[in-house]
């Protein structure tokens, strides 16, 4: 009885031994089923070291976040709040109480953001960015600051336009450049301190790139020099197999899902099949499209690309000349998931409309998003916009002929086709109109063109009610901060 009082006397405190470490590197592998057994086991050694607390955060965000779980969501959601208030209780002469609590709210923020409870989530951030910022001002040497600061720092700084709002009453402020010069800095770091959070800083950095400075070609350039684990570290491949999937290598994504290593360390995820059933699409294999994308649908519990996955199974049908399952695909992408991502938002619309694509450009589409541009430009050789009847079609001809020849790097061409792309589709609502201008100002800007560029981002900015809008628009506000910094 006197060894029980004595234990719970004991102070709580924040120590991060090699086993922390350990335990950190398995949740951001992913191997998280592995990360709390052995958190388990910690806590059992050490019950009142809080940096076990800090672990379980991680495992609980990553697990929530990645596979929308909603009642895993409602089991281990209040355990964010709980561990607040052991963080409030906790010592606070300590670089740790500001940035345990600075993680526990952003992890509580973002958690919030994907179960669509956005306000919730709005206030989380704020409590975060604060807790970092004092943290970083008290404590200037502990550089595990410098990652989470700087990635707030990044995303406040491109809020878009009609938002910006929310920011002032808020109290937020940032910059793209600070923000990502922060993480890099982190990144680079070769002191102590620098392996804490070392597996984020490498999964975030180069989205930071990608999305917020608008450079692909750093950010693959950073991806395939950095010394990546991908085939044990599933939170890496994760990150490198969705960038390329996004930006016309589909070949790259196949070839890193394959090699992943699977076993029941690791925490199931179904985004895999996702992933797969995009880029066998891409490739115009149909069957195998159709087996991933289906898995997808039947694995993942949450509503994120659920409507995405749904119309793309209702086109393999289409091209298959199975009219009646692709209505009854189409069926499901009405009533099924959200519209919070655009690539929902946009399958969401697509099916109220109840038109068909033209195949001719959808299968250009597909081919030229997979990289293969060669055979996308055959698809559509020796076709003008005359040779289709309505004019999204003649729009969508126009920016498709604009992107492939752009990722060929044919930018004169590809910039007569982008300018008669907005010429013919300012006022759609369809997005090849503002997606052309974003592209013609990422060409200026990469010319030194800065002028140019802006008149572009700004014209990107100006169309209204379209769909991606406020992601095209973030992306324009980007330039455009990039630009004037020139």
């Amino acid at each position: 009885m006197l060894v029980g009082i004595s234990l719970n006397a004991q102070p709580k405190q924040y120590i991060w031994n090699d086993k922390s470490q350990q335990i950190y590197e398995s949740i951001t592998s992913l191997r998280i089923p592995e990360a709390r057994r052995n958190l388990i086991v910690e806590r059992n050694a050490n019950p009142n070291n809080l940096v076990n607390e800090m672990l379980e955060s991680y495992a609980d965000f990553y697990e929530l976040f990645l596979n929308e779980d909603i009642a895993e969501y409602h089991k281990l959601n209040p355990q964010f709040e709980h561990r607040i208030k052991l963080f409030e209780a906790g010592p606070k002469n300590t670089p740790y109480y500001q940035y345990a609590l600075g993680l526990e709210y952003l992890h509580k923020s973002i958690t919030a953001i994907r179960f669509d409870k956005t306000w919730d989530g709005v206030w989380d951030f704020r409590k975060a960015y604060f807790m970092f910022k004092e943290n970083k001002k008290t404590y200037p040497n502990f550089t595990p600051n410098e990652l989470y600061y700087g990635v707030i720092t990044t995303v406040v700084g491109t809020i878009p336009k009609g938002y910006q709002w929310i920011a002032n009453i808020l109290g937020l402020s940032g910059k793209i450049s600070e923000g990502n010069a922060m993480v890099l800095k982190y990144i680079n770091s070769k002191e102590e301190l620098s392996k804490r959070s070392k597996n984020e800083a490498l999964f975030i950095y180069p989205y930071l790139i990608m999305n917020f400075e608008g450079n692909a070609k750093k950010a693959f350039n950073f991806i395939e020099t950095y010394p990546y684990d991908f085939k044990r570290n599933q939170m890496h491949a994760y990150m490198a197999a969705n960038l390329y999937l996004n930006h016309q290598q589909s070949s790259k994504t196949l070839a890193i899902v394959a090699q992943i290593e699977n076993n029941a360390n690791y925490l199931p995820l179904p985004f895999w099949n996702y992933e797969l059933g995009y880029a066998y699409l891409n490739e115009l294999k149909l069957d195998k499209a159709q087996k991933y994308l289906t898995d997808f649908i039947q694995t993942f519990k949450g509503k994120f690309y659920v409507k995405d996955a749904y119309e793309r199974l209702s086109w393999i049908a289409y091209f298959q000349g199975d009219l009646k399952k692709a209505g009854a695909y189409r069926k499901l992408v009405l009533s099924n998931g959200s519209i919070v991502t655009d690539a929902d938002k946009q399958a969401y619309q697509n099916a109220k409309k109840g038109d068909w694509p033209n195949p001719v450009l959808l299968k250009a589409r597909l081919l030229s998003d997979g990289g293969y541009q060669t055979q996308a430009l055959n698809i559509l050789a020796g076709k003008n916009s005359n040779d289709f009847l309505n004019e999204a079609d003649k729009t969508e001809f126009a920016y498709r002929l604009g992107r492939i020849y752009d990722l060929m790097g044919q930018e004169e061409t590809a910039v007569k086709y982008y300018i008669s792309a907005i010429e013919k589709g300012e006022h759609q609502p369809e997005y090849f109109a503002a997606r052309a201008a974003l592209q013609i100002g990422n060409i200026y800007e990469n010319k030194g063109q800065f002028s140019k560029a802006i008149e572009y981002y700004n014209v990107c900015i100006e169309m209204k009610e379209h769909a991606f809008k406020n992601s095209l628009d973030q992306k324009a506000k980007s330039g455009i901060q990039r630009c004037l910094k020139q």
